[in-house]
């Protein structure tokens, strides 16, 4: 076939290119600086905003023809007549990022060509094979020129543009593969685009725009590769071998790299051995792992606070007075960073080696919410990175509770609450941490204690924040809530094998401990301002006639007044948004309307 001999050109001039050497007495020439062209970024953007979003491939095929005009235009060194036809050859000596973008456009227009032509071809009654061998050799056309921008990439790119080009290729391939019907080719193309896809689409959650994007690419290229499952199935050939069993210990060390009598580099996850060949990635690896136990906060400093008779002192004397906010922040960003460059090298080593993409999926770490059962891994160093994050933040509200206690904040005039603003954030971070943790299988019913105790802690802030800002009912309610859940015995964790998770959840032991102190300092606080409030309304001052509480409250004949909504605590009511005054409501209808412009 045209696109297989490409193809092997190709491969023979990147493997057999021998580099001259330079003459005995000639001066060396500098060495060219490694161009940096990311082309699945650049078509990913540009497929996104021009048309494949709505599966417009004509229009997208007329933007890269007129693109391809104006980068071609403005390359020219000289002029020529506008109905003479000169053709565009890519000048080696002097390539540049243009050069690469022209190659991937002119790829790009043949793809989106080939697809226009497939889906009329497949629309009409009247189509036969002229108008498939067509848009059959238009696919032909973008792989070789695919192949050519993977090679030059390798020449003059730097290992980001090789690895994007090569993963572009493959996609270019796969399509190749599936129109001649060779469908385990091209599956195994396909799905080592579409794992790329898939990762990317997890590194840009904070960007709705790009998140579309991948996820759009990805169901267009997923129905691609059912139809090749198909028809493998039918035939009775098998995708991959099947993968063995891994037995998993739940005591076992999340991540652990070891060494061999032969100095070579092993991991291992939850105790089972992962197969990643990559010597470099596990060194990275075990600078992370190793970065781990340099923690301020030591598993005695740990030991010696949850088992305090006078919680107080020992945070004031351990935490608070030892190290401070800053400087604990300071040394958890110290550790994160060695953990996000082995999250990087992961993605770029998924992107170069396309057989081992099962082991680095497993290494990197999935939660079973992003993948099926079948490739659901147990998360290591996204899994790691996540504990670390969780015992950061739930430390920093450790100490903002005590600082709450000691009321050294800001204090509402009115009702003599302390401020809770602050204290409300990091309590919405741990629950969206542990929303991420319990989505694993196997370990995620670990977390079962700092979800409640997450929620707990948030019912008794929301109860003073909402008291302070006057809406009493509620806040009432959650404070009796909170306080009463307070009172459980939480068992002190056994200290496992694995030890991050013990170190997260004695730090949320230590998190109830600290919010019973707060609770017990401003709750008879709150009943006083409750108390007061109800009389207010009532108008009931009879002098030196006994208070009854339980008239006030009304505990015996029903609950106190709340929305199910907040004792789910899954609403954070913080500071709500005023449109307007509120007097420019109590008018006509020109002041209403005149509010939402104040």
């Amino acid at each position: 076939m045209a696109a297989a001999g490409a193809s092997e050109t190709y491969d023979v001039d990147m493997d057999a290119a021998e580099q001259p050497g330079t003459p005995e007495g000639s001066e060396q020439v500098p060495e060219r600086e490694k161009l940096g062209f990311a082309v699945l970024d650049y078509v990913n953007s540009i497929r996104f905003k021009h048309g494949i979003r709505s599966d417009d491939y004509g229009r997208y095929h007329a933007y890269c023809s007129k693109r391809l005009r104006i980068l071609r235009r403005q390359g020219r060194k000289t002029l020529i007549k506008p109905n003479k036809y000169v053709k565009d050859e890519i000048d080696e000596e002097n390539v540049n990022a243009r050069s690469l973008e022209i190659l991937t456009l002119t790829a790009e227009r043949c793809w989106s060509h080939a697809m226009e032509l497939k889906s009329q071809c497949e629309s009409s009654q009247t189509s036969g094979p002229t108008e498939r061998h067509h848009y059959v050799k238009r696919f032909e056309r973008a792989f070789k020129t695919a192949s050519r921008l993977e090679a030059l990439c390798h020449k003059f790119g730097d290992m980001n543009s090789i690895n994007n080009a090569r993963v572009y290729r493959n996609f270019m391939e796969g399509n190749v593969h599936f129109e001649h019907k060779r469908f385990a080719d091209a599956y195994a193309s396909l799905s080592s685009y579409a794992n790329v896809m898939e990762q990317r689409k997890r590194s840009h959650q904070d960007d709705r725009v790009l998140q579309e994007a991948y996820a759009s690419q990805l169901s267009n290229v997923n129905a691609v590769i059912k139809l090749c499952s198909f028809h493998m199935r039918a035939s009775g050939v098998t995708s991959t071998a099947k993968q063995p069993a891994r037995e998993d210990d739940p005591n076992a060390e999340l991540i652990s790299i070891v060494s061999d009598d032969s100095g070579n580099l092993a991991v291992y996850c939850r105790g089972s051995h992962v197969n990643v060949t990559s010597q470099f990635l596990l060194q990275q690896l075990m600078d992370a792992i190793n970065a781990t136990q340099k923690l301020v906060v030591t598993e005695e400093v740990l030991t010696r606070l949850v088992n305090a008779g006078d919680v107080d002192a020992a945070l004031k004397a351990e935490l608070i007075d030892a190290f401070g906010t800053e400087a604990l922040l300071s040394s958890y960003e110290d550790i994160m960073m060695p953990i996000s460059e082995v999250i990087d090298a992961i993605h770029s080593e998924m992107m170069s080696s396309m057989d081992n993409q099962e082991a680095l999926r497993q290494v990197e770490g999935e939660y079973q919410s992003q993948l099926p059962k079948t490739q659901c891994s147990a998360g290591v160093v996204t899994y790691v990175k996540t504990l670390l994050e969780m015992e950061k933040c739930a430390l920093v509200q450790v100490m903002t509770l005590h600082t709450i206690f000691h009321e050294n904040g800001t204090v509402d005039k009115n009702s003599g609450l302390p401020d809770c603003g602050e204290a409300l954030r990091f309590a919405h971070m741990l629950k969206q941490h542990i929303t991420t943790l319990m989505g694993d299988s196997k370990m995620g019913q670990i977390f079962r204690m700092p979800q409640e105790v997450t929620k707990t802690v948030n019912g008794l802030l929301l109860g003073m924040h909402k008291l302070a800002a006057g809406e009493h009912n509620d806040g009432m309610a959650l404070m009796n809530w909170a306080n009463t859940r307070l009172q459980q015995h939480i068992e002190h964790p056994k200290k496992q094998q694995t030890l991050l998770i013990w170190r997260t959840l004695v730090c949320f032991q230590l998190l109830q401990k600290t919010a019973q102190l707060c609770a017990a300092r401003f709750y008879k606080r709150t009943v006083a301002i409750y108390a007061r409030h109800v009389l207010q309304l009532n108008d009931k001052d009879k002098g030196d006639e006994t208070l009854d509480y339980m008239a006030i409250f009304g505990m015996e004949k029903r609950l106190l007044p709340s929305r199910p909504i907040l004792l789910d605590l899954a609403y954070i009511h913080h500071q709500p948004p005023q449109v307007g005054k509120k007097k420019s409501f109590i008018g006509n209808v020109k002041s209403m309307f005149n509010s939402f412009w104040q």
